[in-house]
């Protein structure tokens, strides 16, 4: 072991503490060990800038603009009360699964904290047009965690998919497509969905005893946002059009998603301070040192490093690809539940492109299952922002960990069983 690999180890052990901890702040903490890793010679001080101009950064920025104007031109709302009414509103378990599968899916083009803030005052509504037969804390949380486990169905579903890419980028490998983890994502959000209308509605009633009325009534007014239907329908045409320019790769991404923002901006399909308001800087702030921790790991030779010592304790040369992936999704699995799913996806990326180049396989068999596993942090209201918004529905802490427990265990299992089949044979 180097020195530059043992500072590099130790400074995400501090990086680790810290998180869990939360003595400082999230980005101070990814700040100072960025910092230290510069201090200590192992990435340049450029470095620790250079990604806020980069491709990764700039692209989830512009998406994250023209994905807002689907909710300044109340697209989002629209669909939403389009989605949720009939007989969905009186059939608790049929809305449970109706909701899950349509924050699964949103979440891969939506912000998946503005989602979950969104769907509150929709859950609310549809609670009072039930009359009693729904409850809102049967399914908010089934909304949030949904929101967290969808994330990765598109490339800008959320920064650690982005951080994941980063991982490849900086490597010099196979990279991910726009839709390239989205056959997997998908399967687990029809596996999440079926188990918040069944095992996991069972627990929720259980645990949750206490009463939503209070919530309810505080959220089930909402303000009307009225639009005309040509920039409903041009917002539309913008975001479909970048989507399919990314998978025909007509130009490069950025400058695709720059000619769509400004289309938006001159049209007013959105408003450019507001867009700009919606950007959600503090992950970018993240986003930016977790790639310097990704480089420095990368660089260091600690990635390789820990994929070595990972492949010997699954067998060296005659490691199973079965056994990698069990390993290595149940270490992301259970990182990403105490600290940033961002920061995971960047220190991890390096390491599964080592263990993938040592087994002579494609990094993205084991990149993709363990990027989608990292985004799934449902055991904590800390897991992840969106699973922190959803305390507004009364939960507690136990609540997280009664429902999200078994939950997590299943997503990893499906999880490794989907991969081989998609990714691994």
């Amino acid at each position: 072991m180097t020195p530059q690999i043992m500072f590099t180890m130790v400074a995400i052990v501090i990086m680790f503490i810290l998180m869990v901890t939360e003595i400082i702040p999230l980005p101070a903490t990814m700040a100072l060990t960025g910092v230290a890793l510069c201090f200590a010679g192992i990435v340049e001080p450029a470095k620790l800038y250079s990604e806020w101009g980069g491709s990764t950064i700039m692209f989830l920025i512009l998406m994250s603009i023209i994905v807002d104007a689907l909710t300044q031109t109340g697209i989002v709302q629209n669909l939403g009360d389009k989605l949720f009414a009939g007989k969905i509103v009186q059939n608790q378990r049929l809305a449970i699964f109706v909701v899950c599968m349509f924050c699964g899916i949103a979440t891969g083009f939506l912000s998946n904290t503005a989602l979950v803030v969104m769907m509150i005052p929709v859950l609310a509504t549809m609670v009072v047009k039930s009359n009693g037969a729904l409850k809102m804390k049967y399914m908010l949380l089934g909304a949030a965690t949904e929101a967290t486990v969808g994330c990765s169905i598109s490339l800008i579903g959320g920064a650690p998919n982005l951080a994941m890419q980063g991982a490849l980028v900086d490597a010099g490998v196979e990279t991910l497509g726009f839709f390239t983890a989205a056959p997997l994502t998908f399967i687990l959000v029809v596996i999440t969905a079926v188990y918040f209308s069944t095992l996991g509605y069972n627990l929720l009633v259980k645990t949750c005893d206490f009463d939503d009325s209070e919530v309810v009534e505080q959220n089930c007014q909402r303000e009307r946002i009225v639009c005309p239907v040509w920039k409903k329908v041009l917002t539309l045409a913008v975001l479909v059009g970048c989507i399919v320019c990314f998978i025909l790769e007509v130009a490069d991404n950025q400058l695709i998603c720059f000619i769509g923002v400004v289309i938006l901006w001159l049209t007013g399909c959105a408003k450019p301070k507001a867009s700009l308001k919606a950007v959600d800087w503090n992950t970018m702030w993240v986003l930016n040192f977790a790639l310097v921790v990704a480089s420095a790991v990368n660089t260091s030779g600690t990635g390789e490093f820990v994929a070595d010592v990972v492949l010997d304790l699954c067998g060296a040369e005659n490691a199973s690809l079965f056994v990698v992936l069990i390993a290595v999704c149940l270490i992301g699995g259970v990182l990403t539940q105490v600290m940033s799913n961002t920061a995971t996806n960047a220190m991890f990326g390096p390491i599964c492109i080592s263990i993938a180049l040592s087994m002579g396989i494609s990094p993205l068999t084991l990149c993709i299952p363990v990027m989608i596993i990292v985004n799934c942090a449902v055991i904590s209201p800390l897991g992840s922002p969106c699973m922190t918004v959803a305390l507004v529905g009364g939960y507690r802490a136990k609540d997280y960990l009664i429902v999200g427990l078994p939950l997590m265990f299943i997503l990893i299992g499906s999880g490794v069983l989907g991969a081989l089949l998609l990714y691994g044979l």
